[in-house]
This record gives structure tokens, C-alpha cells and sequence, in this order.
């Protein structure tokens, strides 16, 4: 096969052919045979055709170039006398290209020339020059020689590619499953400081983890608050199940003395592939004491653990062996050091955030037991304070005027028990604490007794009240007692901020869904546009409300109250001096699936039990006061001061209801339920000026079937007592 890269007439520049790739040991090579004369390269072609190779003609020195361009050849037949170029020019020419330096060429020439001739040639790199006339089957020879060359050449070239190509993927797959374990280790590294904030206990896991997969052991010092390196955790690859920490310090003791001190100071790591006794004259005495505790240490890495800017600690990978440690294996250690700073400083924060919880937990709870504390102390007087009324007011014989100013005592008292009941109520919600009786009540019902003891005030202001109870679905699933306080709050805010001769309405409704509604509007002082949004805030006072008194603490019980029995409260105004009006939602009961009232379990008279009371109670007035109450009520009561004197009476006395103080001055109502039961079936009621939910329920839990809180109403106890004496 032959190419002819000349024109069809004259000497034009020759076609180029396309690229050819390498051969390989049963395809064609490429010979080129370079000759101005066209009868010369059909000779030539002629005596090579035999060889059954690519053969490539070219009528130039150019065209040759043009030719060796775009692929390579085994062998150049060059003629020495051409036109423009010689063969000489041209050789030296194709010897500049660096891809051609080494393909053969053997110069043809159809004169006699001279040795110098002959000589510069062989200066060009050619390997043979033939004088004309050409003997075929000699030509025939020298080329193939050429030709196996150039094949077994390209054999061994293509094999070695092959070889580097093998070589080169077995690299990439080895780098690809060393990649997978480091990230594997990382990952597992990861696993292990996400487990838990004991600094100690989660890097001694991940120093074990380390062990032997980066170094024959792992130290992680941290910074004191002194900026010395502390020991933390370590691992070693002869550490047993029986090592102690004194065992693990010992041995990894030198470590920070390695460099450590060093890289707090740089920030940047530390790698040494060749340390140990043999350096003794270049180390220093605190590098040697460290390779020694170290257990003749070798190579070892050192890197900081950061976080946030700042550098925490240190860790070390070392080797009782000199390792040429790479940079994957560096790039391993400071991975793994910057994750574990990470950890580090998460774990300081959530120490911090638990000392901040505990603390804050410590204030609330103190907070708490101070609120219980004031609670009592402010309640317990009250108690006997309102006996003395209610007893006084069972004599007919006072007059109006003095019947008058125990009223004004009595409305006082009450007023300081709902203030101490606000505060209390305020942490119970804030704490979601606030537990709800829930049963199907009458709103109309709670509403108008919530107006009945406003009424004394309302009196007193000569305030105008239209009532409108256009609801006809009035029966809602609430706690009635927190129901009442909801109306009760409302009203008597409305009473508060309205002047002398204003106007209260109060209209209940249903709206389109069936729900109940109730509006409370007054005529007084209004609300300013900028405190509504506000309005349900605690201690949040009307613009100058601090002059009406209170703790605005009632619309924002009042709110979450309301919230938690499913309602919705709002508050409009069109401002200062306009009055204001809360409205109220709550879902209703299918008046189908309204229960009947309870039959009274006392008989058909309802008549009032005498009964046998057990009142302990250690302070003095509220003792007296109560025990004089109970006994005009016609009970017959025993009284005691102390838990010691009411378990010496209980046991001489058969007693129906146990009536308790919480608090006695040799222990607690809760130690004397538990000492009685063991004696006996025993109904208690408890009394407490401790009205913290956890109070009741710790009473209600020991056995108490009801929990009264100071200042006691004694129609309310009277209600209790009966109530409980005809349960089962």
C-alpha cells in the first residue's frame, strides 16, 4: 500500500495524511520514502511493496516534514539531491523535532560522493546511505530490519504503558480504599465523640480507637486554666483491661514535653519520622526524658485541637518505630485532632449550659420556695382573721354599723388572699403546672356568681350593670372554680377602671359555630392603642393603672386559662377615656349529653351531720378561732398543737375527719397521715398556706381526700366536711 503525497503535476506541496496510531505487532508501519523524482519513488515503492507495509511518498523535503506531522514512521528513504531542500536540510530538520530524533533514515543517493558527503550524513543520525543503482531485495533487508525495530519498539512501549497504566490504577484504587478506611475511621471517630460530653471517658474511646490504626498510642493533653498541658486520656498498644490511669499517665507522661508547648505556641503541627536515642547529642533533656517515659519513642505526630480560634489541647500519635509518616497519614491525625477539638469545646459548652441549667434551676426552685414561704406566712394570719369574722357575723345582736366594718374587713382580707392566689397562679402557669377539674358547667350559672361578689363594689361606685344572657348554649366542659375566677377577673377589672356612676355590661350569645360568647364592656378609663398588643402581659398596668393597685397579674392568668379550657380572650378600645371591651369564646357541650345533677347522699332532709373532728393546727389564733367555729357549727372537736399530741389524742379519740395543718412544728400533716393510717381507716382534709400544686398533690397522694389553701373559708370547710363524711 502506497500514499502519494505528490500533486498530479509539478512539485506541489504534498497532502497530509490523518493521524495513525502506534502500531501493534500484526498491523502495518509507516515507511516514508522522500524523493523529487517520480520514477525514483515508484522504483523505490516498487522494491517495498514485497514487505506489505504502509508505504508514503513525498516529492519534498517539505512534504516529508508536512508528513511527520501527523504520524511516525519506521524507517525515511531520503534522497541527498533535491531541489529547494536537500536530504541534508532536511534531515536536519526532522532531527530538531523531538517526537522524530530516533526514526531511522537511510540516505539514497545516485552519485558517487565523496566521503564527506558520506561522513555528513552520518553526523545527521542516518543509519545507512545506498548509492544508485538500488539492489531490491538489498533494500528489501535493510529496511525490514528497520521495520521489526520500530514493531518490537512499539511492542515494548505500548507493554510498558500498559504496565504504568496497571500501576497507576492499582495506586488509584489503593489511595480509593485508603481514602475509604481514613473516612471510615473518621466516621467511627465522629460516632464515638458525638456519644457523650465526659471529656475523659469519650477520648479514651477514641484513643483506643487510634490504637494501632494511626501509631502504637495516642495521647490528648488539654490547656489548664494555669495554660500548662494536662493529661486527658491515652491509649497504648500493650494497654490490658487491667491498666490503671496511673499506668496510662506513666507511660504517656513525656508527651507534652515532645513539643507540645510548641504547638500551643505555633498553632501548627509537629511531625518527627526519625527521633531517638541516636539524636541523644541534637535533643534536648526534656525531648529525652519524654522519649523515655514515651517508651522509647521514634516518630510521632503533634497537633493542636481547635476550636472557635482558640487551641484547646494537643494530640499525639507516636511510634516506637521510625515511620516515614505521609501526608495522608498527617492529613488523618490533624482531621481527627480538628474534630476532636470540636468535641472538646461542645462538651465545655454543654458543662457550661448545665451549670447555667442547674443554677437557673436552683434559683427557680429557690424562687419557688420563696413564693411557698411568703405564701404561708401571709396566709396563715388571715386564716383566724376571717374565723373571727365569720364568727362575728353569727351574732345577731351587732349592729348595722359594725356589721358594716367587719364587711370592710372581711372584702380586705379577701382581697389579700387574691393577691397572694395571683402570684401563685402566675407560677403555676408559667410551669404549666396548673391542673383543671374538668365537668360539664353552667356559664350563666359561674357568671352570675362571679358578679355576686363584685357586688359590694359595684354597690359602692354606683355603678350601672345590664345583664344580657342571650346564650342559649351555655354549658361548657371547664374546672367551674377556674371558670368563676375567669368571669371573676374580668368583672372585677372592669369594676377597677371604671369611675363612680359608669356603666358594666355583660352579654353572653352563641355565634354561627354554636359557640359560647361572652362581652364585658365598661365605661371606664379605656386602653391606649400601643398597650394593647401588651394587655395580656404579666405586670403589665393600664396607662396610670398603677393608682387603681393590684399586680397586673389577672388578665394574664386570665389568658392562659382561658386558653387552656380551648376559649380565646381578646381586648379592644378605641382609647384613652373610651372604655374598654374582653370578649370571650369557649366551645359549648351537646346539651343532650348534659348530666343530670347528684342526688344529695345525705337523705331526703339533707340534714347537717354532727361528727367527731381531730383538728391539728399549730398556730395559736387560727387553733382557737377554728376549734370555737367547728363547735358552734354543732361538731364535737378535739384539738391539737403538734404531731406528737395528735397521734396521744387519735389514739384515745374515735374520731370521723382528721382537719391538718401541713406544717407542724415536729413534722408534717403528710407524717401524721401516714403514722394514723397505720392505725386506722382515716378522712383527712388538709390545710396549708402552701398552695403550690406539688403540695396538693404530695397531700392528696399521701391519702388527704381534699386540700384547702389559707385563708380558709369556713362555709367552704363546713361544705367539705359534710361532703365528705356521706362519701363511702
Amino acid at each position: 500500500m502506497a500514499i502519494d503525497l505528490s500533486n498530479d503535476v509539478g512539485n506541489g506541496p504534498a497532502r497530509a495524511p490523518g493521524p495513525v496510531a502506534p502500531t501493534a505487532v500484526d498491523e502495518q508501519v509507516s515507511i516514508l520514502i522522500v524523493d523529487d523524482r517520480a520514477d525514483k519513488l515508484l522504483a523505490l515503492e516498487a522494491s517495498l511493496s514485497q514487505l506489505n507495509e504502509n508505504i508514503v511518498l513525498a516529492r519534498s523535503g517539505r512534504d516529508a516534514l508536512r508528513c511527520l506531522l501527523h504520524q511516525e514512521f519506521a524507517v525515511i528513504l531520503l534522497d541527498v539531491n533535491m531541489p529547494t531542500m536537500d536530504g541534508f536540510e532536511t534531515a536536519s530538520l526532522i532531527r530538531q523535532r523531538q517526537r522524530s530524533e530516533l526514526t531511522p533514515i537511510i540516505f539514497v543517493s545516485a552519485m558517487n560522493d565523496t566521503e564527506n558527503h558520506v561522513t555528513r550524513g552520518y553526523s545527521l543520525g542516518a543509519v545507512d546511505y545506498i548509492l544508485a543503482p538500488v539492489m531490491a531485495e538489498i533494500l528489501r533487508a535493510k529496511v525490514s530490519v528497520f521495520v521489526d525495530l520500530y514493531r518490537k519498539t512499539a511492542q515494548i512501549k505500548r507493554q510498558a504503558d500498559e504496565r504504568a497504566s496497571w500501576i497507576r490504577a492499582e495506586a488509584a484504587r489503593a489511595e480509593a480504599e485508603a481514602a475509604r478506611e481514613r473516612s471510615a475511621f473518621l466516621a467511627e471517630a465522629s460516632n464515638i465523640l458525638a456519644g457523650s460530653f465526659d471529656p475523659e471517658e469519650t477520648f479514651a474511646a477514641v484513643a483506643r480507637h487510634a490504637v494501632p490504626r494511626l501509631a502504637d498510642f495516642c495521647v490528648f493533653d488539654v490547656v489548664d486554666e494555669t495554660g500548662a498541658l494536662r493529661w486527658l486520656a491515652s491509649a497504648h498498644k500493650g494497654q490490658t483491661s487491667t491498666s490503671t490511669d496511673h499506668d496510662l499517665r506513666e507511660f504517656t507522661s513525656g508527651c507534652a514535653a515532645l513539643g507540645g508547648l510548641d504547638v500551643l505556641e505555633s498553632g501548627k503541627t509537629k511531625v518527627c519520622r526519625h527521633f531517638g536515642a541516636s539524636d541523644s547529642k541534637a535533643a534536648d533533656d526534656g525531648e529525652q526524658r519524654a522519649s523515655g517515659a514515651a517508651g522509647d519513642v521514634r516518630s510521632y505526630i503533634l497537633t493542636p485541637l481547635r476550636a472557635r480560634g482558640r487551641i484547646l489541647g494537643t494530640l499525639c500519635v507516636a511510634s516506637t518505630l521510625e515511620r516515614d509518616f505521609d501526608d495522608a497519614e498527617i492529613g488523618l491525625v490533624e482531621e481527627l485532632a480538628q474534630r476532636a477539638g470540636l468535641a472538646l469545646d461542645n462538651a465545655a459548652l454543654f458543662q457550661a449550659a448545665e451549670h447555667a441549667r442547674e443554677k437557673a434551676e436552683r434559683a427557680s426552685q429557690a424562687k419557688d420556695q420563696f413564693l411557698a414561704m411568703l405564701s404561708h406566712e401571709l396566709r396563715t394570719p388571715l386564716t383566724p382573721v376571717l374565723n373571727t369574722i365569720a364568727f362575728l357575723e353569727l351574732d345577731d345582736q351587732l349592729s348595722e354599723e359594725v356589721r358594716a366594718s367587719i364587711a370592710v374587713i372581711r372584702r380586705n382580707v379577701e382581697l389579700e388572699a387574691r393577691l397572694i392566689d395571683d402570684l401563685l397562679d402566675l407560677t403555676r402557669v408559667s410551669k404549666g403546672k396548673v391542673q383543671l377539674n374538668l365537668e360539664t358547667s353552667d356559664a350563666h350559672a359561674l357568671l352570675k356568681s362571679a358578679l355576686e361578689i363584685c357586688h359590694s363594689e359595684v354597690v359602692d361606685k354606683r355603678i350601672e350593670v345590664s345583664i344580657d344572657l342571650q346564650a342559649i348554649s351555655f354549658h361548657l366542659l371547664a374546672d367551674p372554680a377556674r371558670m368563676q375566677q375567669i368571669f371573676w377577673n374580668l368583672i372585677k377589672n372592669a369594676v377597677k377602671f371604671t369611675a363612680s356612676g359608669g356603666r358594666l355590661n355583660i352579654a353572653t350569645s352563641n355565634n354561627p359555630s354554636g359557640n359560647f360568647g361572652l362581652e364585658v364592656r365598661d365605661s371606664g378609663i379605656g386602653i391606649s392603642p400601643d398597650l394593647l398588643p401588651r394587655i395580656f402581659n404579666a405586670f403589665e398596668q393600664v396607662g396610670g393603672g398603677e393608682r387603681f393597685g393590684g399586680l397586673g397579674l389577672g388578665l394574664a392568668i386570665t389568658k392562659a386559662l382561658v386558653e387552656m379550657h380551648g376559649g380565646e380572650v381578646t381586648a379592644s378600645s378605641e382609647g384613652l377615656g373610651h372604655g374598654a371591651k374582653f370578649s370571650l369564646t369557649f366551645p359549648t357541650v351537646d346539651n343532650t349529653k348534659l348530666q343530670q345533677p347528684a342526688t344529695s347522699a345525705g337523705g331526703e332532709n339533707g340534714e347537717h351531720l354532727r361528727l367527731r373532728l381531730l383538728l391539728v393546727e399549730d398556730h395559736e389564733d387560727t387553733n382557737r378561732s377554728l376549734s370555737r367555729l367547728l363547735v358552734r357549727r354543732g361538731y364535737e372537736v378535739r384539738a391539737a398543737r403538734s404531731l406528737e399530741t395528735a397521734m396521744e389524742t387519735a389514739r384515745g379519740y374515735e374520731f370521723d375527719i382528721l382537719i391538718s395543718d401541713m406544717g407542724l412544728p415536729d413534722g408534717s400533716g403528710i407524717q401524721l397521715m401516714e403514722q394514723l393510717s397505720g392505725l386506722r381507716e382515716v378522712r383527712g382534709i388538709a390545710l396549708s398556706g402552701y398552695g403550690m400544686e406539688e403540695d396538693v398533690q404530695r397531700s392528696i397522694g399521701v391519702g388527704y381526700r381534699e386540700h384547702l389553701t389559707k385563708p380558709v373559708d369556713f362555709g367552704r370547710l363546713d361544705e367539705v366536711i359534710q361532703r365528705i363524711a356521706r362519701e363511702n
